[in-house]
């Protein structure tokens, strides 16, 4: 009984740790800020310990593929704005943590205009070509970049730029 106790305490010391406070809420240190517009908008998920949580900003990482997930505010606790994904495809192994990562729109005959953005990410997948999305529109260009990253701490760091109709964003991403 003293062990499963300690155990959770263990748990629940090493979880808060990963957190910090601002307005007496207690939030994961893991965050995106980014800027659109001259308007800043965070990520930040507040700590909760829930199996159904979902928790960003994400990033998801093997040798050839790699996926950012965001859901921007204007403030922490503020509805989601802007939701970005970014899905990163590459041909050699690890290449996706060395440098700067260009998406670029490449052209594609739509089927139906309606479900352009749809058809478009279905497209992309199954030729493995990056793209990216801000809310449902397909983002025209823009770059990635993961500046650190150690998988056995799961701890990364990156930034990105993505040009879409509202502008250019730009943002900062990590834990």
């Amino acid at each position: 009984m003293k062990k499963t106790f300690l155990a959770v305490a263990l748990c629940a010391m090493v979880l808060l740790t990963a957190c910090e406070k601002h307005d007496g809420v207690s939030y994961f240190t893991t965050k995106c800020v980014a800027e659109l517009n001259g308007q800043t908008y965070i990520d930040q998920t507040p700590f909760t310990i829930s199996p159904n949580a979902i928790i960003t900003p994400e990033f998801i990482y093997s040798e050839n593929e790699a996926s950012f997930y965001s859901l921007l505010r204007t403030e922490r606790s503020g509805e989601a704005r802007y939701r970005v994904i970014v899905s990163l495809y590459s041909d050699e192994p690890g290449a996706l943590l060395s440098g700067e990562q260009k998406i670029e729109k490449v052209e594609f005959e739509s089927s139906d205009s309606d479900n352009y953005a749809w058809e478009y990410t279905k497209y992309c997948i199954d030729n493995k070509i990056s793209y990216a999305k801000v809310n449902d529109e397909v983002v025209d260009d823009g770059t990635f970049e993961i500046t650190s990253y150690d998988k056995e701490r799961n701890s990364y760091k990156g930034k990105f730029r993505l040009h879409f109709s509202e502008g250019t964003m730009t943002g900062e991403f990590g834990n």
